[in-house]
């Protein structure tokens, strides 16, 4: 876990009915800060590369007929072993036998930052920030997905004050240990912090812990954080 350095103080907050008033952000960062796989690879990836394009097509890459990726949403094939096997697919389609995960996550991840960082997720991160909230990110892959080097380059990081990495820590959500270690850096109670991911084991796990867990849709994910919004006390003017 690394820590940027970190100005102001925690903000006091009127609770809501029935609910302990929120003192900190816990963001996941893969489909929830950073656009999910099935948007990356059907985005600006695809073009001029035709046989992606009907790799993606006939899988239905990250999509309701992608058996794989249904799998890995049910709990019955990891995050590691789904990438794992689509980046070896990709790879040979592409003409690069033996392509890991990170390969792939390179090409998908070249491009300008505006493009994979949801706008409306960083602006929630700088207003908390501002508002003197904890934001903490709660990840299984970052640095094994993306390397260090392209991690260390990533300006939207700099608005966490820390980041809790599975890479780093060997303990991946939903393992309640990998919480509490995020419920840690925030300096809050677990019933204090809104915590956003968007895998369905995940979320399940956020709720075990006592988090005030709100789960982040892709076709949906203005909601997830209109709701962060409101339990945090920052709905936008």
């Amino acid at each position: 876990m690394w820590e940027p350095p970190r100005e102001g103080t925690l903000c006091d907050m009127q609770p809501a009915p029935g609910r302990t008033p929120a003192r900190a952000l816990l963001l996941d960062l893969g489909g929830v800060v950073l656009r999910n796989g099935r948007e990356l690879v059907r985005g600006g990836v695809l073009e001029g590369r035709p046989e992606l394009e009907a790799y993606v097509q006939r899988v239905d890459f990250a999509g309701p007929g992608d058996e794989l990726w249904q799998a890995m949403l049910r709990d019955e094939v990891t995050e590691r072993a789904f990438w794992a096997q689509r980046a070896a697919e990709i790879g040979t389609v592409l003409g690069h036998e033996g392509w890991t995960t990170l390969d792939l996550i390179t090409l998908l991840y070249d491009c300008p930052e505006s493009e994979y960082v949801n706008a409306e997720l960083l602006r929630l991160m700088v207003d908390a920030r501002a508002a003197g909230l904890a934001v903490v990110a709660l990840t299984n892959d970052l640095i094994d997905f993306h390397g260090p080097e392209w991690v260390e380059a990533q300006e939207w990081l700099k608005h966490f004050d820390a980041v809790v990495d599975a890479s780093q820590t060997g303990v991946l959500k939903p393992d309640p240990a990998a919480y509490a270690a995020g419920i840690a850096a925030t300096g809050a109670t677990a019933g204090e912090v809104v915590y956003l991911d968007d895998m369905p084991v995940n979320v399940a796990g956020g709720v075990a812990a006592g988090l005030q867990t709100i789960e982040v849709r892709y076709d949906d994910r203005a909601g997830a954080v209109a709701e962060a919004r409101r339990r945090l006390g920052l709905e936008e003017e």
